[in-house]
């Protein structure tokens, strides 16, 4: 993912704490959080609750959050980054005007 983002030109951040929703993967242009999902951490309906929890209170605090899985960041990485691209160019100004 960060190949992908520095691909794009974009600014992120790795890791970042966010209050009322917690550590997130990546946060971009600080607007749009990044969850590359895992069947390792995501797997089973108590994981599925908890995400839709955190996406909901990030939400409530103006991000945006989408989540690619690791299998498609791995496997199909031209798919990922025109989803991003298409999400950034899209919604970016909205964020950053």
């Amino acid at each position: 993912m960060r190949l992908l983002l520095r691909s794009l030109g974009v600014d992120f951040e790795t890791q970042v704490q966010l209050p009322g929703v917690g550590r997130v993967d990546f946060l971009v242009d600080g607007w749009l959080i990044i969850e590359c999902d895992s069947r390792e951490f995501h797997e089973g309906w108590g994981k599925q609750v908890e995400d839709r929890r955190r996406d909901i209170a990030a939400a409530r605090l103006g991000y945006v959050t989408i989540r690619p899985l690791a299998t498609e960041i791995l496997r199909d990485d031209s798919t990922v980054r025109d989803m991003l691209q298409g999400v950034i160019s899209t919604l970016g100004p909205r964020f950053t005007a």
